[in-house]
């Protein structure tokens, strides 16, 4: 090669390098640089990356079972191009096979301009995103701004936080006090507030928004006090801190029983601790099957619970006791939310297994195993939810939708409309409540089994979230009908995030939630049209049946209770 050839590709390279180098985008947060990449919305619009932020240091080794820890400056430039690795928990897509690390208090930034773009004045809306998963699974990257961000100027945020044991076990005494999980949700939301401007986000408008298990966690930063002035708005979709899952019982004797599997002493707090510190995570984390009794039911055996001691509590009380905050919330159920279970039941050929042993089975697989009144009345009370649902019949091909209701009663619809009522008594700002009822051309039942889904079938859990974010492994947008949905709901949520009051245009008024708890539940119903009904519902949920049942979840108690042992 001659000298002149070896100077131009000299140059040629170095071009390249250094047009790569000031294309990258950078922002400076209180930690560091970071440089992250490029991703484009739904119609090609430019989206700026911001991948794998740490928002506080690894929860390993000594840091493990603690609230989260500052996260440490870095010298140099922080690769922001990869997702951090999601938390320690079951994938629900893989027969539960344990995924994630225990490093992974990471946020992902997206936003369509950096703050060299605009003026000082022209801080864009935030809005933050949890992720579901049951508090036992899940991460944050799985939900993209593809859809919401296409024409929308808000800087989208979603976060990672400890799940399961390692994120929500505790000895209920100040030595591991409960609801790390939860805490590392508001070391994020501080995390915002401290260097969203970087990112061309307003920390003074911030929107907090989750599905399903997020959706509970909305509610708990609802009412949590160390969740005070994080956040401006409030989305809650298939979720509240009212749905029996939502709030778990008897966790430090989990925690203690998950000690003796172990090989750890479990004579005091201290003990039980250090030693589960030098157990290997994932033994940790996979110690969940031990409280599913029944194909994996109860589903969410770790959660939040009512803190009894610690210097700052995330909750200081049952969520029924706590006051919300003043801020503008809309939530949503859809039509059929239970048929994803119900699925699960009825394709996993398990049916029969439960008509066998009904009343054994059955207060797992709905949860109120240990929360009973009375231990004798336990046949009774199953006997009466199969009565009410069913008849004198079984779980069949005819009767499934009998189970998809009973599901969704019990698993979601009357705790979600209970809590916005409950929202909007204690509250003067409104309470906005609609009933996604439009079914397109993909569904997530079809990851249970696509056969059962069509156009126009029912609307399970998690179905509308995919009109307003890009959900991992689904593409819903491929046809008008669809295509209109989405822009249908992202308007809801676009005006909602602006404004406070979602916007469904001008031929329908959508009042909010009544703030007389004896009203009916006033919503609007999302048809398979995609038309607006407004509908009134006394009964929501058939909550007067639930409520009937002698189950100590629904008693307002005193804290510290007496906590009754389900090992």
């Amino acid at each position: 090669m001659s000298n002149t050839c070896r100077i131009v590709l000299f140059y040629l390279i170095t071009c390249i390098l250094t047009c790569s180098a000031s294309d990258t985008p950078k922002v400076r947060v209180n930690s560091g640089e970071i440089a992250g990449g490029y991703e484009y919305s739904y119609s090609g619009r430019k989206i700026y990356s911001f991948l794998g932020i740490p928002y506080a240091s690894p929860p390993v080794q000594n840091y493990r079972f603690k609230e989260p820890q500052p996260v440490k400056p870095w010298f140099g430039t922080w690769n922001a191009t990869i997702p951090g690795s999601a938390c320690l928990g079951p994938d629900y897509e893989s027969n539960f096979k344990l995924v994630g690390q225990e490093d992974c208090l990471y946020l992902n930034v997206y936003t369509p301009k950096l703050p060299q773009e605009n003026t000082p004045d022209d801080l864009m809306d935030v809005v933050v995103h949890i992720h579901g998963g049951a508090f036992m699974s899940g991460e944050g990257i799985s939900l993209g701004p593809q859809y919401l961000l296409d024409i929308n100027d808000f800087v989208y945020v979603t976060i990672n936080y400890r799940l399961g044991v390692l994120g929500f076990a505790t000895t209920g005494d100040n030595i591991l006090p409960a609801n790390n999980g939860m805490k590392d949700q508001v070391a994020a939301l501080k995390w915002i507030q401290q260097n969203i401007v970087a990112f061309g986000g307003n920390p003074n408008s911030v929107t907090i928004t989750g599905l399903s298990a997020g959706a509970s966690a909305v509610h708990y930063h609802l009412i949590s006090p160390m969740s005070r002035g994080l956040f401006n708005r409030a989305i809650l979709q298939s979720g509240s801190a009212f749905c029996h899952w939502s709030y778990i019982e008897n966790v430090a004797e989990k925690t203690k029983y998950i000690a003796n599997i172990l090989g750890c002493p479990t004579s005091n707090s201290i003990d039980i601790v250090e030693c589960l510190r030098s157990r290997p995570g994932s033994a940790i984390a996979n110690s969940f099957i031990e409280f599913m009794p029944w194909r994996f039911s109860p589903f969410s055996p770790f959660g939040p619970t009512v803190e009894l001691a610690g210097d700052e509590k995330f909750l200081p009380d049952i969520p029924e006791k706590l006051v919300p905050y003043d801020i503008p919330v809309l939530m949503s159920v859809t039509k059929d939310e239970g048929l994803v279970i119900a699925a699960f039941m009825y394709f996993g050929k398990i049916s029969n297994e439960l008509n066998d042993n009904w009343n054994e089975y059955l207060p797992h697989l709905l949860d109120y195993n240990y929360t009973i009144s009375n231990e004798k009345l336990r046949t009774n009370i199953s006997q009466d939810i199969k009565k009410f649902y069913f008849g004198d019949k079984n779980v069949s091909k005819e009767t499934l939708s009998n189970l998809v209701e009973m599901f969704s009663d019990r698993m979601f619809g009357y705790a979600i409309s209970k809590a916005a009522q409950h929202i909007s008594v204690k509250n003067t700002a409104p309470v906005y409540f609609h009933e996604f009822g439009y079914s397109g051309n993909y569904s997530i039942i079809a990851q249970t089994n696509p056969k059962p889904h069509s156009r126009g079938s029912n609307v399970t859990h998690s179905d509308e979230t995919m009109y307003v974010l890009k959900m991992k492994n689904f593409s819903v947008h491929d046809n008008e009908e669809d295509k209109n949905m989405m822009k249908t709901m992202v308007n809801i949520w676009s005006t909602f995030i602006k404004n406070g009051v979602p916007d469904i245009g001008n031929s329908k008024i959508w009042l909010p939630v009544s703030k007389n708890p004896t009203d009916p539940l006033r919503f609007i119903k999302i048809t398979q049209q995609q038309t607006f009904e407004v509908e009134e519902r006394s009964n929501h949920g058939n909550y007067a049946f639930w409520r009937s049942l002698p189950l100590t979840e629904f008693n307002e108690v005193n804290v510290p209770e007496v906590i009754k042992t389900e090992l």
